[in-house]
């Protein structure tokens, strides 16, 4: 996924595109998990998920390319 997020980074919309659809299946799970504890719906889990991607979209120049991207995409996420 870092490559993909590298390519974005140079205008790759392709890469761009893919990168937030594979993101977004790595989010879903990632808020069902912490949602389910709280005894809270699904859907709530898919608003989260797209108002994280719109951040991770919002804030990609911020990545910096030596880092590991997941977990610049979980303290978005929180």
């Amino acid at each position: 996924m870092k490559a993909l997020m590298l390519a974005s980074l140079d205008g790759d919309a392709a890469s761009h595109r893919m990168l937030l659809d594979r993101l977004s299946w790595h989010l879903r799970a990632y808020y069902r998990r912490k949602l389910v504890r709280s005894r809270r719906s699904q859907e709530e889990a898919e608003d989260l998920v797209q108002e994280a991607l719109l951040a991770i979209h919002l804030k990609r120049h911020t990545f910096d390319p030596d880092t590991l991207l997941t977990p610049w995409v979980h303290v978005i996420s929180r």
